[in-house]
């Protein structure tokens, strides 16, 4: 599977283009690809750094029903993922895992087949656990979230900052006990 990172840029998230969908749309629509060319924006959460850029972006956004009415959203195409739910990124099924913590609608986008863990603001390739002094964050639903991802066999994961990493479940548990 081929996944093309768009880098953050400072304040800005990491945008990945999966076939012709993104995984979150940073704040600047000027980084991204032509609307045309992309057939939706699957968020991790609905932070301005992972959403403003949509208010200048004509798609249908993938998001969590707790983040559907964040501001960066006015105006958008929304379409609720859920837990359990399925989504398709370049070919491939990826299953909408709930990770609030960072904020009450964060999630994951986890494909078992390709290994490959989309984990937005919750864990970091240094090991760092996400923030959860956000003013939605909650540190015990952000510890939970880490756990839960803790029993995934991941082998990839691309986060919403920095770098994507492999030993994911390594990285993982420092998350844990830092959080």
């Amino acid at each position: 599977m081929n996944v093309e990172t768009i880098r953050d840029d400072g304040f800005a998230s990491n945008v990945y283009r999966v076939g012709d969908s993104l995984v979150d749309a940073g704040n600047d629509a000027s980084r991204l690809p032509p609307a045309e060319y992309t057939d939706a924006v699957y968020l991790t959460h609905a932070h301005a750094d992972h959403a403003d850029a949509l208010r200048d972006y004509d798609v249908p956004v993938y998001v969590h029903p707790c983040e559907a009415d964040a501001e960066p959203l006015s105006g958008s195409d929304i379409h609720e993922v859920n837990e359990g739910d399925e989504v398709v990124l370049g070919g491939t099924g990826f299953h909408v895992l709930h990770t609030p913590g960072h904020s009450p609608g964060s999630v994951c986008y986890w494909s078992p087949d390709e290994r490959i863990l989309f984990s937005g603001d919750l864990v970091f390739d240094n090991g760092a656990p996400g923030r959860a002094d956000t003013p939605d964050g909650d540190a015990e639903a952000l510890r939970v979230s880490l756990e839960r991802l803790g029993s995934l066999r991941a082998e990839r994961a691309y986060p919403g900052h920095r770098e994507p990493f492999g030993e994911v479940r390594e990285k993982v548990r420092v998350a844990v006990n830092l959080a």
